[in-house]
């Protein structure tokens, strides 16, 4: 999971009470991705982790003395070197309801700096800025070819994440509420409708809210009877926020597995825990997380590797039976022979040589001494009726084994592609509906739930597009949520993500089209080549294959577009 509002709000705080002020004694590079920072308050040395890492971009105190990994300096590096040591540590900033902190540092040789942490998810960055606004250095540089919201490049100026069209929590009244409330589907719940419309306000706030006000994450639209509780915990847990008042929580699902850090007790989830403090909450989930998502993904990752070597081992198999039996008319001709020269035949003769119509070699023919001519003419048509039905049955195995394999390698990429708990869970469902793995009941309900939790992104000209991380997700988008109309996309000959862009309101641009293209490539097999063909055609001409598991298909009139990969920022 990701810091929210709240969480980074908490560690602005604990970063104020504890670093301000504090001179950077040294900095070190973990990894490309991950900085560490020795802040010496008289008389005790501090040290501060900031990693934007994709899959766990964390900010946080640490007791461990940070030490430099191996590697090359990144060009951030050679910055932050320039810059922050002996530089004092004189604010920390967080926007309003944003995920970003601001740290402003003061160089007596070098001038002053901010390095914007942007706590943004997989999307996570650090940018080391001038007084003047102009960028110095920036963990994660574009890509060549993406298309971004922003330039984030050192001499560029340094423009923060664009505000989000949303309602603070002060302006959500119970009117505008109702409105929202009367826009949306009856069906949809309640925990992922307070996202879309409030800033500050994470999936994991609002499952706490409505669980509160409810008791029960899942309420929908059309179960709320009264605003009156909603309004009320919102309010409680907002005040918490404006007056700082935490409660370092981590949480635990019903197996044991970390699963949540908060700043506020997490009533809604199975176990939950109180940390000393927000850095040793949110370094303790990292490290558990890390563990716990390994430990989760060996014995998934154990099954699909066994059932491909049974599977390898059926394809051998039926080979050989269909090489065997690649002429199964020879066992006819050898059958008819014998009958036809059934007079020749001697009582303990134990094979027969003919010249044979057809053939252009003499028919060598073994027989048994114990049988009757015309009980070994019997065996041969026998044999020939079986191998006939052999010769329609095992192409038709072998296309299965192929299927079959086709789906295992797409939940391989699943789960490579797995960042946290429930999608590895969606891929435990559905190797468990396929027959390849055994879960536990308790977590099938959660782990269909994970079939509708598809990227919902915004592309750079506008248009919506939908995407599939996992099997039940391509399955669920596919055939449940996409229109006839709709554009669907894929990468060509290889497992990933099926993406779709709605065409209700109009058909997309052809920017945004290659922009789609680029992000079927990102969740597919192919996503660190630098060129991967893209198949775009229209809902209407995909089908599901008869007789295979979720998620494979087949598609007609398809156009193909070659894009490099691009990582989404998600909505």
């Amino acid at each position: 999971m990701s810091f929210d509002t709240f969480a980074l709000a908490a560690m602005a705080s604990e970063l104020r009470s504890i670093v301000l002020g504090g001179r950077v004694q040294r900095v070190v590079q973990i990894n490309s991705l991950t900085y560490g920072f020795e802040i010496y308050v008289h008389p005790i040395r501090y040290y501060l982790i900031l990693s934007v890492e994709p899959q766990s971009p964390r900010l946080h105190l640490t007791e461990k003395k940070v030490r430099r990994g191996t590697g090359n300096d990144t060009p951030l590096m050679l910055v932050l070197r320039k810059y922050m040591r002996g530089a004092v540590l004189k604010a920390v900033e967080q926007p309003p309801y944003e995920r970003i902190l601001n740290l402003h540092f003061d160089n007596f040789h070098a001038g002053p700096t901010m390095l914007a942490a942007e706590m943004l998810g997989p999307r996570s960055n650090l940018v080391l800025v001038a007084p003047d606004q102009t960028i110095l250095g920036v963990a994660r540089l574009p890509k060549a070819g993406q298309t971004r919201q922003r330039t984030l490049l050192p001499n560029h100026v340094y423009e923060p994440p664009p505000s989000q069209n949303k309602l603070t929590p002060a302006e959500l009244t119970e009117f505008n509420f109702r409105q929202e409330l009367a826009e949306a589907s009856p069906n949809l719940e309640l925990a992922r409708l307070l996202p879309n419309i409030l800033v500050g306000v994470s999936p994991l706030l609002a499952r706490e809210m409505i669980y509160r006000a409810t008791g029960d994450t899942n309420t929908t639209v059309s179960q709320l009877t009264s605003l009156t509780p909603i309004l009320n915990t919102m309010q409680d847990l907002f005040n918490q926020l404006r007056y700082e008042i935490w409660q370092p929580t981590l949480a635990f699902d019903e197996d044991g597995f970390v699963e949540a850090f908060a700043a506020y007790p997490l009533h809604h989830l199975p176990q939950s825990e109180t940390g000393r403090s927000m850095s040793a909450v949110v370094e303790s989930y990292f490290a558990k997380a890390a563990a716990g998502y390994a430990a989760a993904k060996t014995p998934l990752a154990e099954a699909i590797a066994a059932t491909r070597q049974k599977l390898a081992r059926r394809r051998e198999r039926l080979e050989e039976d269909a090489a065997a039996q690649a002429d199964p008319t020879l066992l006819k001709d050898k059958g008819e022979a014998i009958l036809a020269h059934a007079y020749q035949l001697k009582a303990g003769q134990e094979s027969l040589t003919v010249n044979w119509p057809g053939r252009d070699a003499p028919l060598k023919i073994a027989l048994e001494v114990s049988l009757s001519p015309s009980a070994n003419a019997q065996n041969y048509f026998n044999r020939y009726r079986k191998a006939q039905r052999a010769s329609e049955e095992i192409p038709n195995q072998l296309e299965k084994i192929s299927l079959e394999e086709q789906y295992l390698e797409q939940l391989e990429q699943d789960l490579d592609m797995a960042d946290d708990r429930p999608e590895i869970d969606a891929v435990a469902l559905a190797l468990s509906e396929a027959g390849y793995y055994r879960a536990r009941a308790s977590r099938k309900k959660q782990q269909k739930r994970a079939a509708t939790r598809y990227l919902r992104l915004t592309a750079p000209d506008g248009a919506t597009v939908w995407a599939g991380k996992n099997a039940l997700q391509n399955a669920y988008l596919t055939f449940t949520r996409a229109s006839a109309d709709d554009l669907w996309l894929h990468a060509r000959d290889v497992p990933g993500a099926h993406v779709v862009i709605p065409t209700a309101e109009g058909l997309p641009s052809e920017a945004d089209v290659f922009w789609a293209a680029s992000v079927a490539a990102y969740y597919s097999r192919a996503r660190h080549d630098t060129s991967v063909e893209v198949d775009v055609t229209v809902k209407k001409y995909v089908r599901a294959i008869k007789g295979a598991t979720p998620g494979l298909v087949t598609y007609r009139n398809e156009t193909t577009l070659r894009v490099a990969p691009e990582e989404p920022e998600e909505d």
